[in-house]
């Protein structure tokens, strides 16, 4: 197994055919199918050995020669597990799965962000809904069905087949997160206590029937939003945890910067109640008609003006903005007429900084990785 971690250099011995299937994996495909997983692959003085440096990705593929590699991520394993819950779906690189054990272990993240998600549901009680059923034993509630009584019962008098309304927890949305929970009963994980959350929880959706077919996109209540994306994600056999002829794993990756701009999205939205956050918007540069534009990674809006112009960084937190940070968000704070920007960057706990330019206010927020239902409330200033 080749162990890299994202943006992080690593020295390895590699076959002719591994380095050359590297190598393309460094160039992407020209139209985007496939990420540029690799961003630089260069060989040592050592016959046969390179130096490798991934990019900001997570996840777990399977090279020809049959050689897994493993991708980890550079944050802590409970703050990827948090992250991933912003990943909406993953990028498959082929359909083959990888191994599940050894190296960072996805699936432990992948498994411990869904019963952290699960608890919450179980917790706050499931979801319940009334079902149509039929009784064709006494005693018979609700009002007769005489077809079924014919069908049944040959028109018996003795007997009845009646139908009624009843409250049930057996719905679409609890048949996904039963079916994932099952699957990953069924799955090696290296953290026991995951294992045993992942048991304390199977009393819960006992008597909850599975799901099968394509996953329904079924409504449900918002608190049932992470779980049910991640079920999905679980029960998806082609990306994440495909199981069968003894084979479990993953064969897949995350795109790190963009689950950090999903949870920075996140995180504006629940600081600015009222407010619009408008993703990638558009700032003109010019003030001559049709010219170039940029486009800023978050703009906060309150009744259409622009209050906050955000950069989301997925790198560690620093204290002070590159220079070209600064001239970009005092450009754009300018064009927007705002006096406040900010970059954003994932941190072990709340930091920030305050630069100020020409009466323009420049942030450098530290944000925790925290699960939705964790994330602080607040304003926007």
């Amino acid at each position: 197994m080749l162990e890299l971690i994202e943006y992080a250099t690593t020295t390895a011995d590699l076959t002719a055919a591994e380095a050359g299937e590297l190598a393309q994996m460094a160039r992407g495909s020209r139209h985007g199918e496939r990420p540029r997983v690799i961003e630089r692959l260069a060989p040592t003085m050592v016959p046969g050995r390179y130096e490798i440096q991934p990019g900001p990705y997570v996840g777990r593929f399977v090279l020809g020669s049959g050689r897994v590699v493993d991708l980890g991520c550079r944050f802590p394993f409970h703050d990827l597990a948090n992250l991933l819950l912003y990943g909406r779906r993953p990028l498959l690189l082929e359909e083959t799965a990888a191994p599940g054990l050894g190296g960072h272990s996805l699936m432990d993240l992948i498994a411990l962000a869904f019963v952290r998600q699960a608890e919450l549901v179980a917790g706050q009680g499931l979801v319940k809904a009334y079902q149509r059923q039929s009784f064709s034993r006494p005693p018979y509630p609700g009002v007769p069905m005489p077809a079924v009584h014919l069908k049944r019962h040959a028109g018996r008098p003795d007997r009845l087949a009646t139908v009624a309304n009843r409250l049930t927890a057996d719905v679409p949305a609890n048949r996904l997160v039963a079916t994932a929970l099952r699957r990953l009963g069924t799955l090696p994980l290296q953290d026991e206590s995951v294992t045993a959350r992942l048991r304390g929880l199977v009393p819960v959706f006992r008597g909850i029937g599975d799901t099968s077919g394509p996953l329904p996109e079924h409504a449900a209540p918002a608190r049932y939003r992470g779980t049910l994306d991640l079920a999905r994600l679980i029960l998806d056999d082609r990306t994440t945890l495909p199981t069968g002829a003894g084979v479990s794993g993953v064969s897949v990756l995350f795109t790190m910067t963009r689950i950090w701009e999903n949870y920075v999205e996140q995180w504006l939205t629940d600081r600015s109640p009222g407010s619009v956050v408008s993703p990638q918007h558009r700032i003109p540069l010019t003030d001559d008609g049709p010219g170039p534009t940029a486009r800023a990674d978050f703009v906060v809006l309150e009744k259409g003006r622009p209050t906050g112009v955000y950069d989301a960084k997925y790198r560690p937190w620093r204290q002070s903005p590159s220079t070209d940070e600064i001239y970009q968000l005092f450009t754009y704070a300018h064009r927007l007429g705002t006096k406040y920007a900010a970059l954003v960057y994932p941190s072990a706990d709340d930091r920030r900084a305050t630069t100020t330019i020409s009466g323009i206010t420049i942030d450098t927020w530290g944000v925790p990785l925290r699960p939705a239902f964790e994330q602080a409330g607040g304003h926007s200033r």
